[in-house]
């Protein structure tokens, strides 16, 4: 789902009443979905039923994602050595943004006759991200408030104000306890180091770089800065992060995104969590990697696919 999916869950053209895909299409969007961590500045929870069935799941995961990103991107939003006005100036154009998600949200709602029955799979996804922007909204006054001359509003204030919903449960969204969050940031400094190796498993690596070389030819894997043997010496290296060479792929992230799910078996850490982390790999435009772009890009049939099953299949 392309842009934010505050917006994009709300489009005329691409909402979520375009989204005709079956349950077992989203079984397979969340066999390898990763949450990202909550963000460890947040004020705010959200407290919601449990997603009972595969595609409320996958888009309980898709806002909870973004949501903590965005919470957590304020850090870098109003950093220490910002002046006033600067932080003024960013406070404002947050607050605008989250606005307009709110009124796009609002104006879904009302055109797609959206309700609070949440058996329904629209009206829980629906529902969620409402909640979900209030939050936001909630924490950004919150957090900085101090920065802003337009006045604050409580959570049942913002449910009203932009939904007219004088019934909103302002419980489903709630401080965090800071005593237990103070207990988690202590303990987990004990975590172990995050692994810096795919690790593939076969002790001759000669039938990979066989592999990369044929998905090279057949699907343009890679683009003309980057070699076959650069990506094979960081596939097979002990720690990638001796590893100075960035891998620019030119393939679609959609063929990419099912590569790495059909070669993850050979490997015990060639993932989109492990790529992220490496940093190594551009994509087609130009950006680095991300773990979520890999699950956004997830599809069944992905371009070329019986070229790509016929070629890893000589690794069995």
């Amino acid at each position: 789902m392309k842009g934010s999916v505050f917006s994009s869950l709300v489009s005329i053209t691409n909402g979520l009443h375009r989204d005709n895909r079956q349950e077992k299409d989203f079984k397979y969007l969340l066999s390898d979905f990763k949450l990202n961590s909550k963000a460890t500045d947040a004020i705010f929870k959200v407290n919601f039923k449990k997603p009972l069935n595969a595609k409320k799941e996958y888009y309980q995961k898709l806002i909870f994602n973004e949501t903590e990103s965005i919470v957590a991107s304020f850090v870098k939003e109003f950093p220490e050595n910002a002046t006033t006005p600067e932080n003024k100036y960013s406070f404002t154009i947050l607050l605008n943004k989250f606005d307009k998600y709110l009124n796009d949200i609002a104006a879904y709602i009302n055109k797609r006759g959206i309700t609070v029955d949440l058996n329904n799979d629209d009206n829980y996804v629906i529902n969620y991200l409402k909640i979900s922007a209030i939050r936001i909204y909630t924490e950004l006054q919150e957090q900085y408030g101090q920065y802003s001359e337009s006045p604050q509003f409580t959570i049942q204030e913002i449910a009203e104000k932009y939904f007219n919903d004088i019934d909103f449960d302002a419980s489903k969204i709630e401080k965090v306890d800071i005593s237990k969050k103070a207990t988690v940031k202590k303990t987990s400094n004990f975590k172990r180091k995050p692994k810096t190796l795919f690790g593939y498993k076969n002790n001759d690596t000669s039938g990979l770089l066989k592999v990369l070389n044929d998905l090279q030819l057949r699907v343009d894997l890679l683009d003309n800065r980057t070699t076959v043997q650069q990506l094979y010496d960081l596939l097979i290296a002990k720690d990638f992060t001796e590893v100075n060479t960035q891998i620019y792929l030119q393939c679609e992230t959609t063929q990419f995104s099912y590569i790495v799910d059909v070669l993850k078996p050979f490997f015990t850490g060639f993932n989109p969590t492990s790529i992220e982390r490496s940093g190594k790999f551009i994509t087609k435009a130009g950006t680095q990697l991300k773990a979520n772009n890999l699950h956004k890009n997830k599809v069944h049939n992905p371009k070329e696919k019986e070229e790509i099953d016929n070629i890893i299949q000589q690794l069995q």
